[in-house]
C-alpha cells in the first residue's frame, strides 16, 4: 500500500459522519502550516444555512484551530444564541438561500423554499428552476408547519423571525459535531460550561 504525503497540518478536527450509499462521508477542519484552514463536509460549504450559521461555524473552527481556544469559541457560540434571542442579529444575516432544482408543480412536498418561492410568484416575480430562493423562518403557532411560517425578507420586519428555530436548527446544528469532539453534549452548548473539560483537549 502506497501512501502518499499531502502535508503537515498542526491541527486538526475530524467529527463523525453519517454512513451513505457510498460509505461514510469526510468531515473535517485543518489547520495548515500557513495558517490557512481546509474545510471538507462542513456546513459552511452549503448554500441552504443562512450566513449567521456559517460565521458562527467558521469563527469556531478559526477560534480553536488558530488560537486553541476552545473556551473563547464556546463563549462566542453562547453569544450568538444570546443575540439571537435579543433580536439583535439582523434580517440579512437569518436569511436562508437554496436554489430551486425544478418547477414549484413538480415537487411531491412542499418545504419553505418552495412555499417562499410561491409567494414570490404571487408577487409577480418569475422563478424556475435554477432560480435562488431567499427567506425567513418567523415566529408562528407550535402547530404551524415550518413552510407556512417562511416569509421573504422584504415582507418581515427585525423582531419577527423565530429565535429559536435558528438556535436549535441552524447555529446548534453547524456546532454541535466540532464541540462533540470536545466532549460536549448538545443541551451543553446552550446551558452549562466545564472549562476544565475544554482545556483537555488542547493539553
Amino acid at each position: 500500500m502506497e501512501i502518499e504525503y499531502e502535508g503537515f497540518y498542526p491541527r486538526g478536527i475530524f467529527v463523525s459522519a453519517k454512513e451513505g450509499a457510498y460509505g461514510a462521508k469526510k468531515k473535517y477542519a485543518l489547520l495548515s502550516e500557513d495558517n490557512h484552514i481546509i474545510i471538507k463536509g462542513f456546513e459552511t460549504i452549503r448554500r441552504n444555512w443562512s450566513f449567521i450559521a456559517k460565521e458562527t461555524q467558521r469563527e469556531i473552527l478559526n477560534i480553536i484551530l488558530k488560537e486553541g481556544n476552545p473556551k473563547k469559541a464556546f463563549n462566542y457560540v453562547k453569544n450568538v444564541i444570546t443575540d439571537l434571542r435579543d433580536k439583535k442579529i439582523p434580517i440579512e444575516k437569518v436569511v436562508i438561500h437554496t436554489q430551486l432544482q425544478k418547477q414549484i408543480g413538480e415537487y411531491d412536498s412542499i418545504g419553505p423554499h418552495v412555499a417562499a418561492a410561491q409567494r414570490m410568484i404571487d408577487r409577480g416575480i418569475p422563478v424556475g428552476p435554477g432560480s435562488l430562493i431567499k427567506y425567513v423562518i418567523t415566529k408562528g403557532k407550535s402547530k404551524e408547519k415550518i413552510r407556512d411560517r417562511a416569509k421573504l425578507p422584504e415582507e418581515i420586519s427585525q423582531d419577527d423571525y423565530d429565535s429559536d428555530y435558528y438556535i436549535n436548527n441552524q447555529i446548534i446544528p453547524s456546532v454541535e459535531k466540532i464541540f462533540e469532539v470536545l466532549g460536549f453534549e448538545k443541551d451543553e452548548l446552550i446551558n452549562s460550561l466545564d472549562q476544565s473539560r475544554l482545556d483537555t483537549y488542547f493539553k
